[in-house]
Protein backbone atom coordinates (compact mmCIF):
# COMPACT_ATOMS: atom_id res chain seq x y z
CA UNK A 1 0.00 0.00 0.00
CA UNK A 2 1.50 3.26 -0.64
CA UNK A 3 2.38 5.58 1.78
CA UNK A 4 0.42 8.98 2.25
CA UNK A 5 0.92 12.02 4.39
CA UNK A 6 0.19 15.75 4.97
CA UNK A 7 1.95 18.20 3.05
CA UNK A 8 1.13 21.50 3.64
CA UNK A 9 3.46 23.66 1.15
CA UNK A 10 4.89 27.12 1.79
CA UNK A 11 3.53 30.11 -0.09
CA UNK A 12 6.05 31.66 -2.22
CA UNK A 13 7.61 34.63 0.00
CA UNK A 14 6.08 37.71 -2.63
CA UNK A 15 2.67 35.53 -2.10
CA UNK A 16 3.35 35.54 2.30
CA UNK A 17 4.57 39.02 1.83
CA UNK A 18 1.26 40.34 0.68
CA UNK A 19 -1.32 38.06 2.60
CA UNK A 20 0.95 39.39 5.70
CA UNK A 21 0.22 43.02 5.16
CA UNK A 22 -3.50 42.00 3.93
CA UNK A 23 -4.23 40.58 7.34
CA UNK A 24 -2.11 43.31 9.06
CA UNK A 25 -4.62 45.78 7.63
CA UNK A 26 -7.76 43.85 8.69
CA UNK A 27 -6.16 43.31 12.03
CA UNK A 28 -5.59 47.00 12.45
CA UNK A 29 -9.50 47.75 10.81
CA UNK A 30 -11.28 45.75 13.40
CA UNK A 31 -9.11 46.91 16.61
CA UNK A 32 -9.52 50.05 15.59
CA UNK A 33 -13.56 49.36 15.22
CA UNK A 34 -13.98 46.95 17.99
CA UNK A 35 -10.83 46.90 20.76
CA UNK A 36 -10.78 44.45 22.88
CA UNK A 37 -12.40 44.32 26.23
CA UNK A 38 -10.34 45.75 29.37
CA UNK A 39 -11.57 43.26 32.36
CA UNK A 40 -11.22 42.61 35.91
CA UNK A 41 -11.42 39.23 36.43
CA UNK A 42 -9.99 36.26 38.75
CA UNK A 43 -7.66 33.78 37.04
CA UNK A 44 -10.42 31.24 37.50
CA UNK A 45 -12.79 32.96 35.04
CA UNK A 46 -10.07 33.35 32.45
CA UNK A 47 -9.25 31.14 29.46
CA UNK A 48 -5.12 31.32 28.43
CA UNK A 49 -3.25 30.50 25.58
CA UNK A 50 0.17 30.47 25.83
CA UNK A 51 3.50 30.44 22.64
CA UNK A 52 6.94 29.58 23.44
CA UNK A 53 8.56 30.59 20.47
CA UNK A 54 11.53 28.44 20.58
CA UNK A 55 12.93 28.44 17.46
CA UNK A 56 16.41 29.56 17.95
CA UNK A 57 18.90 26.92 19.47
CA UNK A 58 21.61 29.55 20.41
CA UNK A 59 19.56 33.05 20.44
CA UNK A 60 22.20 35.87 20.51
CA UNK A 61 20.56 37.25 23.58
CA UNK A 62 19.93 34.06 25.46
CA UNK A 63 16.56 34.59 25.70
CA UNK A 64 13.27 33.07 23.97
CA UNK A 65 10.04 34.81 23.10
CA UNK A 66 6.95 33.92 24.91
CA UNK A 67 2.98 35.04 24.48
CA UNK A 68 0.34 34.87 26.91
CA UNK A 69 -3.17 35.72 26.04
CA UNK A 70 -6.04 35.98 27.93
CA UNK A 71 -9.93 35.11 26.44
CA UNK A 72 -13.39 35.38 28.63
CA UNK A 73 -16.58 34.59 27.26
CA UNK A 74 -14.28 33.39 23.85
CA UNK A 75 -13.25 36.61 23.30
CA UNK A 76 -9.97 38.00 23.66
CA UNK A 77 -9.37 40.62 26.46
CA UNK A 78 -6.86 43.08 27.84
CA UNK A 79 -6.12 42.91 31.93
CA UNK A 80 -6.84 45.99 34.10
CA UNK A 81 -3.51 47.36 35.58
CA UNK A 82 -4.20 45.72 39.13
CA UNK A 83 -3.07 42.67 36.99
CA UNK A 84 0.51 41.94 36.35
CA UNK A 85 1.78 38.94 33.91
CA UNK A 86 5.18 37.89 34.26
CA UNK A 87 7.57 34.48 33.30
CA UNK A 88 10.10 33.25 35.27
CA UNK A 89 10.16 36.44 36.85
CA UNK A 90 10.47 38.35 33.89
CA UNK A 91 7.32 41.17 33.68
CA UNK A 92 4.88 40.58 30.07
CA UNK A 93 3.80 43.53 28.33
CA UNK A 94 0.62 44.16 26.76
CA UNK A 95 1.66 44.12 22.59
CA UNK A 96 -1.31 44.52 21.56
CA UNK A 97 -1.98 40.80 20.61
CA UNK A 98 -1.04 39.23 23.86
CA UNK A 99 1.35 39.71 27.06
CA UNK A 100 4.51 39.25 25.48
CA UNK A 101 8.08 39.51 26.10
CA UNK A 102 12.01 37.41 26.17
CA UNK A 103 12.97 35.49 28.51
CA UNK A 104 16.28 33.29 29.33
CA UNK A 105 16.04 30.41 27.57
CA UNK A 106 15.58 27.00 29.42
CA UNK A 107 17.06 23.59 28.20
CA UNK A 108 15.22 20.43 27.88
CA UNK A 109 13.68 19.30 31.01
CA UNK A 110 13.44 22.80 32.41
CA UNK A 111 10.27 24.99 32.55
CA UNK A 112 8.67 28.62 32.18
CA UNK A 113 5.99 29.99 34.56
CA UNK A 114 3.95 32.12 33.55
CA UNK A 115 2.22 33.88 36.67
CA UNK A 116 -0.83 35.98 37.00
CA UNK A 117 -1.16 37.71 39.76
CA UNK A 118 -4.25 40.17 40.67
CA UNK A 119 -5.37 41.69 43.89
CA UNK A 120 -2.45 39.25 46.28
CA UNK A 121 -3.98 36.24 44.17
CA UNK A 122 -1.10 34.22 42.44
CA UNK A 123 -2.18 31.96 39.47
CA UNK A 124 0.39 29.90 37.53
CA UNK A 125 1.05 27.74 34.90
CA UNK A 126 4.15 26.24 34.10
CA UNK A 127 5.39 24.61 30.48
CA UNK A 128 7.80 21.86 30.47
CA UNK A 129 10.72 22.30 27.53
CA UNK A 130 10.35 19.49 25.61
CA UNK A 131 13.82 17.89 23.72
CA UNK A 132 14.34 19.86 20.09
CA UNK A 133 14.17 17.73 17.31
CA UNK A 134 16.42 15.00 16.81
CA UNK A 135 17.92 14.45 12.84
CA UNK A 136 19.12 10.39 11.71
CA UNK A 137 20.90 9.23 9.00
CA UNK A 138 21.59 10.33 6.33
CA UNK A 139 20.56 13.68 6.80
CA UNK A 140 22.37 14.45 9.82
CA UNK A 141 24.91 17.21 10.64
CA UNK A 142 27.67 17.59 8.33
CA UNK A 143 26.16 15.22 5.46
CA UNK A 144 26.66 15.58 1.97
CA UNK A 145 23.11 15.64 0.48
CA UNK A 146 22.45 15.30 -3.10
CA UNK A 147 20.17 17.97 -4.68
CA UNK A 148 17.13 16.42 -5.81
CA UNK A 149 13.77 17.07 -6.67
CA UNK A 150 12.35 15.12 -3.59
CA UNK A 151 14.58 15.32 -0.69
CA UNK A 152 13.25 13.43 2.74
CA UNK A 153 15.15 14.57 5.67
CA UNK A 154 15.13 11.66 8.39
CA UNK A 155 14.60 12.23 12.40
CA UNK A 156 13.02 10.55 15.31
CA UNK A 157 9.53 10.95 15.49
CA UNK A 158 7.51 12.64 18.55
CA UNK A 159 4.34 13.64 19.98
CA UNK A 160 3.87 17.09 17.68
CA UNK A 161 1.00 18.15 15.93
CA UNK A 162 2.98 18.61 12.80
CA UNK A 163 6.74 19.46 11.80
CA UNK A 164 7.40 22.26 9.68
CA UNK A 165 11.00 20.70 7.74
CA UNK A 166 13.11 23.75 5.76
CA UNK A 167 15.79 23.59 3.61
CA UNK A 168 18.60 26.40 2.43
CA UNK A 169 21.70 26.77 0.44
CA UNK A 170 21.60 30.55 2.44
CA UNK A 171 19.90 32.02 -0.89
CA UNK A 172 17.04 29.84 -2.15
CA UNK A 173 14.86 28.03 0.62
CA UNK A 174 11.61 25.72 0.62
CA UNK A 175 9.68 24.16 3.71
CA UNK A 176 6.99 22.74 4.06
CA UNK A 177 4.56 21.24 6.94
CA UNK A 178 3.92 17.68 7.59
CA UNK A 179 2.63 14.73 10.47
CA UNK A 180 5.32 14.01 13.21
CA UNK A 181 6.35 10.85 11.95
CA UNK A 182 10.09 10.71 11.39
CA UNK A 183 10.15 11.35 7.57
CA UNK A 184 9.94 14.66 6.13
CA UNK A 185 9.40 14.21 2.31
CA UNK A 186 8.98 15.74 -1.05
CA UNK A 187 11.33 18.96 -0.62
CA UNK A 188 12.34 20.19 -3.75
CA UNK A 189 16.25 21.46 -3.16
CA UNK A 190 17.25 20.70 -7.65
CA UNK A 191 17.71 24.11 -8.04
CA UNK A 192 19.54 25.02 -5.16
CA UNK A 193 23.57 25.89 -4.80
CA UNK A 194 25.97 23.05 -4.29
CA UNK A 195 28.06 23.80 -1.28
CA UNK A 196 26.75 25.17 2.16
CA UNK A 197 23.52 24.73 3.23
CA UNK A 198 21.17 24.08 6.18
CA UNK A 199 18.26 21.62 7.35
CA UNK A 200 15.88 22.43 9.74
CA UNK A 201 12.81 21.32 11.70
CA UNK A 202 10.16 23.02 13.93
CA UNK A 203 8.03 20.94 15.88
CA UNK A 204 4.79 22.31 16.89
CA UNK A 205 3.08 20.90 20.22
CA UNK A 206 -0.53 21.67 21.01
CA UNK A 207 -1.57 20.60 24.35
CA UNK A 208 -4.24 21.84 26.94
CA UNK A 209 -2.62 22.15 30.48
CA UNK A 210 -5.31 20.70 33.65
CA UNK A 211 -4.90 21.70 37.04
CA UNK A 212 -3.83 25.56 36.57
CA UNK A 213 -6.20 27.52 38.56
CA UNK A 214 -7.32 29.26 34.86
CA UNK A 215 -10.91 28.47 34.05
CA UNK A 216 -8.56 26.83 30.72
CA UNK A 217 -4.99 26.40 29.41
CA UNK A 218 -3.76 25.93 25.86
CA UNK A 219 -0.38 25.48 25.57
CA UNK A 220 1.39 26.02 21.65
CA UNK A 221 5.41 25.43 22.06
CA UNK A 222 7.69 25.96 18.48
CA UNK A 223 10.99 23.65 19.48
CA UNK A 224 13.54 24.13 16.54
CA UNK A 225 16.57 22.38 15.54
CA UNK A 226 19.08 23.05 12.64
CA UNK A 227 21.94 21.29 11.03
CA UNK A 228 24.61 22.31 8.87
CA UNK A 229 25.28 19.72 5.62
CA UNK A 230 26.44 20.10 1.87
CA UNK A 231 25.13 20.43 -1.13
CA UNK A 232 26.06 17.85 -3.47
Amino acid sequence: MQRRKMIIRSLPKTALFLAGAVFSLIFLFFSACNPPDTVDKPAAELDVKIHVLDTEENPSDGKVPVVMQFFFGGKYVKLTGNAAISCNGTPLQDQGLGYMGRVPLEPAGGTYTFLHSRGGVNTTVTVTVPPRPVFTPPTVEGATISRTNNLAIHYLAGTGKSVRGRASDGTNSTDNVQDDDGIHEGLDVSGFNAGAGTLSLTREYEDPISGSGFHSVENKYSSNKRININWQ
